[in-house]
């Protein structure tokens, strides 16, 4: 066994430190200053310029810093500055005093002389337009005291002629009523003024008043001398060097470097660089020094609050005791937030300090896996090191159960000495002793037992015991790692609790009410209650997801462990959380800054916290021990208001202090919030709702912006909140009225408006309805006459293709049959030349019958409702070819000729077969009129945009007659007007196909000289182009060609 033992020479060291008290020679160590983290602020990281000369702290909570770059303003978190760029009263960046007035709002005043402030709005404005020459107290902008302007006139006078060679430098110590107190003009010049009068003056040789070398306390001035003595002043003028006694040790001597801070009625004392708060006897306003200086009342109390380390020159201190922090402004180093560290860390050394199980041990020591902490000293070596994780048992007789060796655990007494081993047979997990002393252990592997002599009588259970946690002596809490059940071990059953059906549990707790307790690994914490399981709400970070341990203090507080630092809650909290009187729970969180070194606590160990008896908590953690007092900790609460700082409505700022009215034509609201916090980020947590368009809350920014965008008119409530500490009830509220604005649209006036319109509309729609079915109907029977001419012309146009059909066709058939017999009696007799004649007629009239029936075919669908005409680009040289093949030999047996002019080489757009039946049916019509002659088909240009094309020949021509019925039926195309009965089916189809070309077809005839038909409008086309090669989508219910 080593032991670690505390230096002897630490008592030596004490009775040194006695003596030199007695002896007063040198600086007593004194009270412990407490360790501090620190945050270092200069220009590179938020601040306008390094030199920090003065500090304030307002009503509201804000830190104030002067520099020579502007006004600071810092809420523990954002610095905002105020210079010439936002502050337009400024006439310099530099400012050269700051003071609180009457409700301790700021002011500053820069080398101008001027004073501002900012009202209700956060708007700076000029609280005095120049402060120079005078002694002015500023409590508000109509209430200002002049002090020297409230003595009599002899006295007035004589401080008066003082400014003209002092300027401004003035400070007033005010003692009792406004105007009584201390005078300093100047750094060498000091008054005491008293009802309206100067009582006494003194006058020093050397800068006694200079800013850090003179304060006031309990109504006496207190001068830093040259040689580091405190001179004491009283009222009645009496001087006397103070006794600087350090607290807890002995009569302290400063040095040159020592300066005074004053802060309202508080003063301290820097050396060199620790800071002291100063304590002296009290005397009342006016009246004589409480203690005699003759009779020991000389000594002043120094306590240590702050020892900085060398951070540099130091301009200015500011002490915040509600947190606990301490900021010191530096002359070219920027600002310094010192925040004391609450916690402590114990180590072992020569180990990793990675702890999990630890035990309390003879009241004050704890054992751990690695060794016995006691205040004596450490021990290490045997029987240490335990096993890693395992449990460890003090019983209640002070004996020691442990797990060192493989499959044995042992027993020793109190002194740590081996009493007997006990077999196990596979890795160990915890101890638990409960009520009638057995001892209980659970395996790794998930079985549960009792120590009986120096065995274990494993219990037969349908679950896992991977942990266990005793309610009495027969009932415990297990987890099989998968669920949460009570157990008993008499009977082996086990009940399980739904709610907990798939989670880990590691950490139990059962508190005096009977309520459970149980922390997961991964899957938040749990409160059991009756036999249900309820959720906790978890920290918005998601830390509690994985809970290790649960301790309450003395102060009903609820601390717990996780992978992520420290927290505590009320206990209270949690209930009313569990009754539905809260609907979140308020969690204070704890990191490395609060003085341990690792955020990352140990857990799925038993035990994995332990309480002193005197209230100490100690805590596994991966870099050692975390202890702490909690009765003694000081939490830095989230507890200030929530305040508008600004508010811009499409880049304007506007006032806030009363109720908003909008226009309703804004875009876009910015709402830039403040509420100082010199704690963790963690523990303020600002949300925001707007009442009257949602009721829902959402988090505000890290730049604590809201943005809102257009809002139609109407009510509505900005609504921010926050927990401001431990109660359910405990939350500080922002509630910000706003009134959007109708357009004019939208008020009332306009809405009657409207109904008169809307009532005329309905005047006017019904009249004009009633104009509409008068115009259907009318409409309608129009349809019906269409319908019933288009039936009309329907019926004639069969009656007439009927007639012609069975004319036309009539005479070819009868000629094919008598042929079909002159070959049938050749062939008999053999004459074959007449039957190669006789069936070279019969293809011919074959042919031509075919030509007939397709043109009939394709004029049929072109008359069908709904016809579409598909369009494409060809050549017109090659349709010509394939005409002139075809009237070859009908040609010869005429005797005519037949030619195709095309002096343009023009191609064509339109349908290629519907032209082509066209120009067939005219071609054939000139060679049967025509005997011996001369037909033409000629394509030339009609205008830039179109063609057209003409068939003329010399034959016969057209009677007047007949020409007129021609013309009579282009006229009326796709009318019955245009039907004869007598009429043939050629001009019929050619009429009816030139319209559906979209083409206008004129006929010029005369007896004797021969015809003329023309086709206008036919548009040319390019088939050997892109552009040119168009495609027609017809709708999928249209006949197309």
């Amino acid at each position: 066994m080593t032991v670690l033992s505390v230096d002897p020479a630490m008592k030596f060291a004490k009775i040194i430190t006695l003596l030199i008290s007695l002896m007063a020679v040198l600086p007593a160590p004194g009270q412990d200053i407490a360790d501090f983290t620190t945050q270092h602020y200069t220009s590179d990281n938020g601040l306008p310029q390094n030199s920090v000369m003065l500090l304030r702290k307002d009503k509201n909570g804000f830190i104030w810093m002067t520099t020579q770059g502007g006004l600071v303003r810092f809420d523990g978190t954002h610095f905002a500055t105020y210079n010439l760029s936002n502050t337009p009263q400024l006439t310099t960046n530099r400012i050269i005093d700051l003071g609180l007035t009457g409700d301790s709002s700021v002011y500053f005043k820069d080398t101008g002389f001027k004073v501002i402030s900012f009202d209700e709005n956060n708007r700076p404005y000029v609280l005095n337009q120049r402060l120079r020459n005078r002694a002015v107290v500023l409590r508000s902008q109509k209430n200002q005291f002049d002090v020297i302007q409230n003595l009599r006139p002899a006295d007035r006078q004589a401080l008066q002629s003082l400014f003209g060679t002092f300027a401004t430098d003035w400070k007033y110590y005010q003692i009792g009523r406004l105007g009584d107190g201390f005078l300093s003009i100047g750094e060498g010049h000091l008054f005491y003024l008293s009802q309206k009068k100067v009582v006494f003056r003194k006058i020093f040789d050397y800068p006694a008043l200079f800013f850090d070398k003179a304060g006031l306390l309990n109504n006496r001035m207190y001068i830093v001398e040259p040689n580091g003595h405190i001179l004491c002043i009283d009222s009645t003028g009496r001087e006397y060097t103070a006794l600087p006694r350090i607290m807890g040790g002995g009569i302290a001597k400063f040095g040159k470097d020592t300066h005074l801070y004053q802060q309202g009625n508080r003063l301290f004392l820097r050396n060199i660089n620790t800071f002291y708060e100063l304590i002296a006897g009290s005397a009342a306003a006016g009246a004589p020094a409480a203690a005699d200086p003759a009779k020991g009342g000389r000594e002043l109390l120094c306590k240590p609050v702050l020892k900085t380390g060398d951070i540099g020159g130091t301009a200015c201190y500011l002490n915040i005791p509600e947190s606990g922090i301490h900021v010191v402004g530096t002359l070219t180093n920027g600002v310094y937030i010192f925040r004391k560290k609450q916690f402590q860390t114990v180590r072992i050394p020569g180990t990793n300090n990675n702890f999990y199980s630890q035990h309390l041990y003879k009241n004050t020591g704890l054992l751990t896996d690695h060794g016995a902490i006691l205040p004596t000293g450490i021990i290490t070596g045997d029987p240490f090191p335990l096993y890693s994780r395992t449990g460890i048992l003090v019983d209640r007789n002070g004996n020691v159960w442990m797990h060192r060796v493989p499959k044995y655990l042992e027993q020793r007494d109190p002194d740590l000495k081996w009493i007997r081993s006990v077999f196990i047979e596979s890795p160990f997990g915890k101890f638990a002793q409960t009520a009638d002393g057995s001892i209980w252990v659970n395996l790794a592997a998930g079985k549960l037992g009792k120590v009986i002599g120096d065995s274990v009588r494993w219990l037969n259970l349908a679950k896992k015991v991977q942990t266990f946690h005793p309610v009495n002596n027969t009932e415990f809490w297990t987890s099989d790692g998968k669920g949460l059940f009570l157990t008993n071990v008499e009977n082996a059953t086990s009940r399980e609790v739904p709610e907990m059906a798939g989670r880990e549990v590691r950490a139990y707790y059962l508190d005096k009410r009977q309520t459970l307790w149980a922390g997961t690994y991964g899957q938040g914490f749990y409160a059991v209650r009756n036999g249900k399981a309820t959720a906790l709400p978890l920290d918005r970070n998601g830390h509690l997801l994985a809970v290790h341990t649960f301790l309450e203090d003395k102060k009903g507080f609820m601390w717990m462990t996780t992978n992520h630092g420290l927290f505590k809650c009320k206990t209270q909290d949690l209930y009313d959380y569990l009754d539905g009187k809260a609907s979140s729970v308020f969690y204070y969180y704890y990191d490395k800054s609060n003085g341990f070194t690792n955020n990352e606590f140990n857990g799925g160990c038993d035990p994995s916290s332990v309480v002193f008896p005197d209230g100490k908590f100690s805590f596994p953690s991966m870099e050692g021990l975390v202890q702490v007092y909690p009765d003694s900790i000081v939490d830095i609460l989230p507890n200030s208001r929530i305040l508008i700082d600004k508010f811009v409505v499409d880049g304007e700022q506007q006032p806030f202090s009363t109720a908003l009215r909008l226009p309703p034509s804004f875009n876009r609201i910015e709402v830039t919030l403040a509420s100082p916090y010199f704690g963790l980020p963690e523990n303020q947590y600002l949300e925001y709702n707007i009442k009257g368009l949602d009721d829902e809350w959402y988090p505000v920014n890290s730049n604590l912006t809201i943005t809102l965008n257009r809002l139609s008119y109407g009510n509505y409530t900005l609504q921010v909140r926050k927990k401001a500490g431990f109660g359910y009830n405990n939350v500080n509220v922002l509630v910000k009225n706003l009134t959007v604005d109708p357009f004019w649209y939208q008020t009332w006036y306009a809405l009657l408006f409207a109904l008169c319109v809307l009532a005329f509309s309905f005047y006017v729609v019904v009249k004009l309805r009633y104009h509409y079915l008068t115009q259907r109907k009318k409409q309608l029977e129009a349809q019906v006459r269409e319908r019933t001419r288009q039936l009309e012309y329907s019926n004639r146009l069969k009656e007439k293709i009927t007639l012609l059909l069975a004319h036309d066709l009539q005479s070819p058939l009868h000629f094919l049959n008598l042929l079909s017999d002159h070959v049938t009696a050749a062939l008999e007799k053999e004459r074959f030349e007449d039957v190669k004649n006789g069936t070279a007629e019969i293809k011919k009239a074959a042919t031509n019958i075919h030509a007939f029936v397709k043109e009939i075919n394709l004029w049929t669908k072109s008359q069908q409702e709904g016809f579409f005409l598909s369009k494409r680009p060809f050549p017109f040289d090659g349709l010509a070819d394939e005409l002139r093949e075809f009237f070859k030999e009908m040609l010869l047996l005429k005797n005519n000729t037949l030619e195709f002019v095309n002096p343009g080489g023009w191609e064509l757009f339109t349908n290629r077969e519907i032209l082509k039946a066209v120009i067939r049916n005219l071609i054939d019509n000139s060679n049967k009129y025509t005997t011996g002659g001369h037909i033409r088909v000629e394509l030339n240009r009609l205008d830039e945009k179109h063609l057209r094309l003409s068939i003329s020949d010399n034959g016969r021509g057209m009677s007047p007659a007949d020409l007129s019925k021609i013309n009579r039926r282009i006229e009326n195309v796709l009318t019955t007007a245009g039907i004869e009965q007598s009429g043939r089916l050629g001009y019929q189809i050619i009429i009816d196909f030139v319209a559906r070309l979209e083409c206008k077809l004129e006929v010029n005839s005369i007896v004797g000289q021969g015809t003329t038909v023309t086709i206008s409008g036919l548009l040319p086309g390019q088939a050997n182009t892109t552009d040119a090669i168009l495609e027609d989508i017809a709708p999928t219910d249209f006949t197309t060609l």
